[in-house]
């Protein structure tokens, strides 16, 4: 562990700011999380605006990605070392109490993003790719998922695998805790305990009419609060009373992590790009990042953009507050940003330590004791 911090400023600041971190019985505090080049692993506090913990993430490389959280919000699983390794960080302490290193002599195995904890804490679920590297040739062979356990300390090997479709950029785990969703091409569900595809659902090839094959950028895993993920999905609208070749659409894929429900909505004509969403814990709202805040209202069928704010710089990851009344965006630079979610005005700017670059870390929110 590594806290940037003078001990007794980072004790009073948790006992002040976030005591009821620390202290059983007291309501839930909400608390952000977030990571950067080239080790760090932030906590962030809202209220206070402050970040009360820098950790230090052994064995990163200069690389720190996606950022799972366990359902407690005691432990952060990050991607780090280049996608090959994936640590678990206890966010009281900072010491490392996980850490899966995926690849295997004469092999080299990446995680392109796409892993889960299990609703119960106790699995994590990992989508690799692999390449034999043999004397005169790399050779690629078949993706796999791999289950760990996640009390397996610091030199953890896969329970189970499974073999898998290729080209999956995200794994969620479904809330009843017996099955699990990869999202590609296709959305798979398929059985933890088997790994038997349950169901095939597409995608890339999906069937709504009057819009031509669309395309996602997805590999930031935020369904906090609701446990609703929500991704931009762009297409094509053709048909009566369009151009020729069409216009630029925007919708926004959902998937009920629940009962599995997904479902598209579309919002409007592509005139600004969104990287990333967020559902709001009234459903009534959604929130996208990249140059612009957008705010989009959730209306039965009829989704729209309701507002847009111009951003200091590009933010890739967005969040909510479990309240509703605060948006998160972070990623791409050194700062977080947090607006009032109903004015969309800015309250305030939280700068990382160092300036310490974001880049495609997930901006989390937890909310524990």
């Amino acid at each position: 562990m590594n806290l940037k911090f003078v001990l007794p400023v980072l004790l009073a600041g948790l006992l002040a700011g976030c005591g009821s971190v620390l202290s059983p019985g007291h309501a839930r505090r909400d608390f952000l999380v977030t990571g950067a080049a080239p080790d760090h692993l932030f906590v962030i506090n809202p209220r206070t605006q402050k970040v009360v913990s820098d950790f230090t993430i052994p064995g990163a490389h200069d690389y720190v990605s996606v950022i799972v959280p366990s359902p407690s919000g005691k432990v952060a699983y990050v991607l780090v070392n280049r996608t090959r390794s994936i640590a678990g960080i206890n966010l009281r302490t900072g010491k490392e109490v996980f850490r899966a290193n995926l690849e295997q002599p004469g092999e080299r195995v990446t995680c392109m993003y796409a892993f889960d904890v299990t609703p119960n804490g106790k699995e994590l679920i990992v989508y690799v790719y692999r390449t034999r590297l043999e004397i005169d040739q790399y050779r690629v062979q078949a993706p796999r998922f791999l289950i760990f356990s996640t009390t397996a300390g610091l030199h953890a090997k896969p329970l189970r695998e499974f073999p898998a479709p290729r080209r999956v950029q995200m794994i969620l785990a479904k809330h009843d805790g017996r099955s699990f969703f990869a999202i590609g091409f296709n959305l798979y569900e398929y059985d933890l305990r088997t790994g038997r595809l349950i169901e095939r659902r597409g995608i890339l090839n999906w069937h709504r009419p009057h819009h031509l094959r669309p395309d996602m950028l997805a590999f930031w895993p935020v369904t906090e609060p609701t446990g609703i993920f929500s991704s931009p999905i762009y297409s094509t609208l053709v048909g009566p009373g369009t151009p020729p070749g069409g216009v630029p659409e925007t919708s926004l894929l959902t998937l009920n992590l629940h009962d599995g429900h997904l479902a598209y909505h579309d919002i409007g004509r592509t005139n600004a790009l969104i990287f990333s969403t967020v559902i709001g814990p009234d459903r009534r709202w959604a929130y996208g990042a990249y140059t612009q805040l957008t705010k989009i209202k959730m209306d039965g069928t009829h989704w729209r953009v309701a507002d847009r704010v111009t951003l200091p710089h590009t933010y890739y990851s967005v969040n909510i507050s479990p309240n509703g009344k605060e948006v998160y965006v972070g990623g791409t630079m050194c700062d977080v940003i947090i607006y009032d979610a109903r004015t969309m005005r800015e309250k305030g700017d939280v700068q990382l330590p160092g300036c310490a670059d974001q880049a495609t870390a997930t901006l989390r929110v937890i909310e524990r004791r």
